[in-house]
């Protein structure tokens, strides 16, 4: 079965939620200087985004997935793309959340009680004396009961709560807490428990092979450490666009990733059955968000485009199509379609440069195969 709109549109937008978020919050990967500039901007006129030149640049006539060097062009200074450090160890949370997120994907929901030792996933309120805390509150937090991650009150408030329900608890801090407003206070906790992951979840997942929640940690954190291995690009890419700094970009190319980005959320909206201003709010972006990832986008096609000019990087039709089958959610055993059939299926529900997102792709995975494991 073909998963491609779904998967692909929730993929982009979530991510894009991010970067954006970052662009805007002026932390992010690039250094935006005068989007709006041409070539003819930078022999000597005035930029004026609302205007334009009315000038025609090599940059705007560019094919989809031909190569540039953007850098020579000086429309950006790019980065060291090569001995990049890919941390590829998993995070704790990330092995946490894979092997919950497994668990309530293959096994019937577990509504039982928390037991000392768990792993669960929970939602907590702080209050203080009936004051709100919001710093002392969390969402989507993961704890392992017995850790000591927290402190002992928290955590042994957990024990007995029933999945999907909540519960109060009163956690008195150390005196020595190095948070002055909560040391040796009595603090509330409203604590909400969302998932849960146990031995026995350990061994209905891996059919008996693995006994203990350790066990199933364990095999969990290889399994990520194996796929971070094989996909460093992804690691070190925004390492990479933190060192590079774009100047100037070509109008004609992101007035194309406008279209393509404002194309694809209208889908998604759709498909969520609601307004792409709502999508964008869920998002936690304003009415510039759209406009923050077509930048973000056209950033990554500089950024390729570059590298694979200077590397000598090309596109074989098989790795085209193949990465085109996989960015459209087909899997092995899907039906086949030719390569015009999959560029037509591609640019109508997701961009109009497959070859530019394939590329993206073929060089994001070239910067990993150069990059340091750390």
């Amino acid at each position: 079965m073909n998963k491609g709109n779904n998967k692909k549109i929730i993929i982009i937008c979530i991510v894009c939620a991010l970067l954006g978020g970052a662009l805007i919050g002026g932390v992010g990967a690039m250094i935006y200087s005068d989007l709006s500039r041409t070539e003819s901007d930078k022999k000597g006129q005035t930029a004026d985004s609302s205007k334009g030149t009315g000038e025609s640049t090599e940059a705007d006539q560019l094919k989809d997935g031909e190569v540039y060097d953007f850098d020579k062009a000086g429309f950006m200074k790019l980065g060291e793309y090569k001995g990049l450090e890919a941390e590829v160890q998993p995070e704790q949370d990330d092995v946490y959340s894979g092997m919950i997120a497994e668990a309530e994907e293959e096994l019937e929901d577990d509504d039982g009680i928390v037991k000392d030792g768990e792993l669960v996933n929970i939602d907590f309120a702080a209050s203080l004396d009936g004051k709100a805390l919001e710093d002392a509150s969390g969402e989507d937090v993961y704890v392992r009961i017995g850790k000591g991650e927290y402190i002992d009150d928290f955590e042994k408030g957990i024990i007995g709560i029933k999945k999907g329900e909540e519960k109060t608890v009163d956690c008195t801090f150390p005196k020595d807490y190095d948070d002055e407003e909560l040391a040796g206070k009595k603090v509330q906790f409203l604590i909400k428990v969302n998932s849960r992951f146990s031995d026995k979840t350990a061994q209905q997942l891996s059919e008996g092979k693995y006994k203990t929640i350790d066990e199933y940690y364990e095999y969990e954190k290889q399994l990520q450490l194996k796929d971070n291995q094989e996909n460093k690009g992804d690691l070190v890419w925004d390492s990479l666009k933190e060192e590079t700094e774009i100047t100037s970009v070509s109008e004609v190319m992101l007035t194309r990733s406008t279209e393509d980005v404002t194309n694809m959320y209208k889908n998604f909206a759709e498909l969520s059955g609601t307004t792409v201003e709502d999508l964008l709010e869920s998002f936690g972006m304003g009415e510039d968000g759209i406009s923050e990832i077509a930048q973000d986008t056209v950033a990554d096609y500089m950024i390729a485009k570059t590298i694979a000019a200077r590397e000598g990087i090309t596109l074989d039709d098989t790795y085209y199509m193949q990465t085109l089958r996989e960015l459209l959610g087909y899997e092995e055993g899907d039906e086949e379609k030719s390569l015009e059939e999959l560029e037509k299926e591609y640019k109508k529900d997701q961009g109009s440069r497959p070859k530019d997102d394939v590329l993206v792709e073929r060089v994001r995975e070239y910067v990993g195969e150069q990059s340091k494991e750390m």
